[in-house]
């Protein structure tokens, strides 16, 4: 090429170099070195306030190894102010192996973008250096970087899928084909009626009604119509089937003038009325869209419910945006193996973080207002105390003479790293006195009482920790209310921790004189994210795990004792561990 051509970015030099004119190389050098620090700046300022991406297991060679790698990248930078060969090839590895340690986190394409940031720096280093280098050694370096993503990619996506892929295989289920509805499931179930919330395909066709009959043909079809939606946003619609005959199973299947969804024919079972021996199934922790082989084990268990004790999901959504919640609900109900099991188990659902708010969440998280409304137009559940339109979903039922309180950890709950003290609550003070009043007034009328929590109750005092641990004072109010008392037939369920465990009471002292309250605590988890261990210690043991679930066995023949058996399964059906206890029923008075 010819100096007389004009201005050109690109040309050839007679001995075979490939170079760049001096203002777009300066360009290059100068936006490389802004971008680098402006980068450096960000993920420092991210680290130091918000911390490092961490996995689930939060391992504690997380925060050292990444922190590594962005030392690498700042060493790298400050090489490349003097040779800048050598300093963007270190941020370019140092940024590949930060896009890989994202994935802890978050997903590679997430992930990806951190990566980016450095990257392209990194290549504007490199593309400044082989400005006087001939044709072979562009082309050389052009190939290494393509091979380093490419490598970084394979890397990023093994190491996401070790940390938040399937932890076993996919459900047998068959993919339903959508007809009327995208997705159907059914709660708050009573004696004589249950509630069914579906999402349309498509809303703006004629209303759709509900068909319910005895699943045996021994009485005839109900026709139930919508009692509210399609909602404006999430097209959701729901129905009430009531005045049904208790202890008796349903099916129910939804029609649009003569046209019926038979491919989402669904099936309840109302609660039996007086003393009843009955099976539920619980546990908690599900990546997003969820598809394991667990699902299948507790669809054949057969339970009377379902019980979901937390992360239903793991999207994490830290923002106001109910369309995104809406989302990661859409992804999960939708799987073949959640759905056949909501079509055979209807459920009682309460969150926890990451369904909520986000890792580690609570009340101050900006989803607050958005999941608690998605909640209520998404979920099927039982009266809510805090309202119809916003507030904590805390709830209670009655099966037989077993009474479940179930309550929320998140929408009250202040900051965990705040100082413990008698102001500091993880329930809020109104959830805290309907709790009490419900214990008091169980313990009259019910022969067990099940408190559904969702976090590890049973813990060492801990500041800043997601567990009760960070809320002693408070744990120690309640454990002292229920000595006081005389609370001795409760039971808790609980999730989060991603573990199978079960105590016998012996490790719950939590009162002021350490005597109790002393009841057994069972732990099931986790449906389908990495195991491990939280709180403790537990007589039973604690077995870290995914693709795991609980069997909560009442068997109450109507006499004064009241058995409560606990089998803690994994995804092909084997007993892990196991424990059962016996309380006489209270009397009245």
């Amino acid at each position: 090429m010819s100096g007389s051509s004009g201005r050109h970015i690109w040309f050839l030099h007679t001995r075979g170099t490939v170079r760049l004119e001096d203002e777009v190389r300066l360009a290059v050098l100068w936006g490389a070195r802004g971008l680098g620090a402006f980068a450096l700046g960000v993920f420092f300022i991210l680290a130091s306030q918000e911390g490092v991406p961490r996995s689930v297991l939060q391992e504690q060679w997380e925060p050292t190894v990444q922190f590594a790698a962005l030392g690498i990248v700042a060493v790298g930078y400050g090489i490349a102010w003097r040779w800048e060969g050598i300093g963007g090839s270190i941020i370019l590895v140092g940024s590949v192996l930060l896009g890989i340690l994202a994935t802890l986190a978050f997903e590679p394409q997430v992930a990806l973008f951190g990566c980016l940031a450095f990257f392209v720096p990194g290549a504007m280093f490199i593309l400044y250096w082989q400005h006087h280098h001939r044709p072979v050694t562009l082309a050389a370096v052009i190939s290494s970087m393509l091979a380093l993503l490419v490598a970084g990619g394979v890397a990023a996506g093994q190491v996401y899928n070790h940390y938040a892929g399937p932890t076993h295989p996919n459900s047998k289920a068959e993919r339903i084909p959508v007809d009327l509805a995208e997705w159907v499931w059914a709660g708050a179930v009573t004696v004589d009626g249950f509630t069914v919330k579906t999402r349309l395909a498509d809303p703006a066709e004629a209303p759709v009604e509900l068909l319910v009959a005895p699943a045996n043909g021994d009485g005839g079809m109900r026709v139930v119509g919508a009692q509210a939606g399609p909602s404006p946003e999430g097209d959701v619609v729901t129905f009430r089937a009531d005045g049904l005959r208790p202890g008796t199973r349903y099916s129910y299947t939804l029609r649009r003038g003569t046209h019926v969804d038979e491919g989402r024919r669904g099936e309840v079972s109302t609660l039996p009325s007086g003393p009843s021996s009955f099976t539920l199934a619980f546990s908690s922790c599900a990546r997003v869209g969820s598809n394991g082989e667990v699902f299948d084990r507790i669809r054949e268990a057969d339970p009377l419910l379902y019980l979901i004790t937390g992360d239903f999901h793991y999207q994490n959504i830290s923002a106001n945006d109910p369309g995104a919640i809406r989302s990661a609900y859409d992804r999960s109900l939708a799987t073949p193996g959640q759905q056949a099991l909501y079509l055979g188990a209807p459920i009682v659902y309460t969150w926890d973080d990451h369904d909520f708010g986000g890792d580690g969440s609570d009340r101050t998280t900006p989803a607050r207002e958005a999941v608690q409304a998605v909640y209520r137009d998404y979920v099927p559940h039982y009266d809510l105390p805090a309202g119809a339109g916003a507030g904590p979903i805390y709830q209670a039922f009655t099966v037989g003479r077993v009474r479940f309180i179930v309550t929320d950890g998140r929408s009250e709950r202040d900051p965990a790293g705040e100082p413990d003290g008698a102001g500091k609550s993880m329930l809020g003070r109104a959830q805290k006195e309907w709790f009490k009043a419900e214990v008091l007034a169980a313990r009259k009328s019910a022969a067990l009482i099940v408190w559904v929590n969702s976090v590890p109750w049973i813990a060492q005092p801990a500041p800043g920790a997601d567990h009760w641990g960070a809320y002693a004072m408070e744990r120690r109010e309640l454990s002292d209310f229920l000595v006081a008392n005389g609370i001795d037939n409760l039971v808790m369920l609980s999730g989060d921790a991603h573990m199978l465990a079960a105590d016998d009471g012996s490790n719950n002292t939590f009162a002021t004189d350490g005597s109790g309250p002393g009841f057994p605590v069972f732990h099931a988890a986790a449906l389908d994210r990495p195991g491990g261990v939280k709180g403790g210690p537990y007589s039973e043991g604690a077995f870290p795990g995914g693709g795991q679930f609980g069997l909560l066995t009442i068997t109450d023949v109507g006499g004064l004792a009241v058995t409560a058996a606990f089998s803690g399964r994994n995804w092909d059906g084997t007993e892990v561990v196991a424990y059962s206890f016996t309380t006489p029923r209270r009397g009245p008075g």
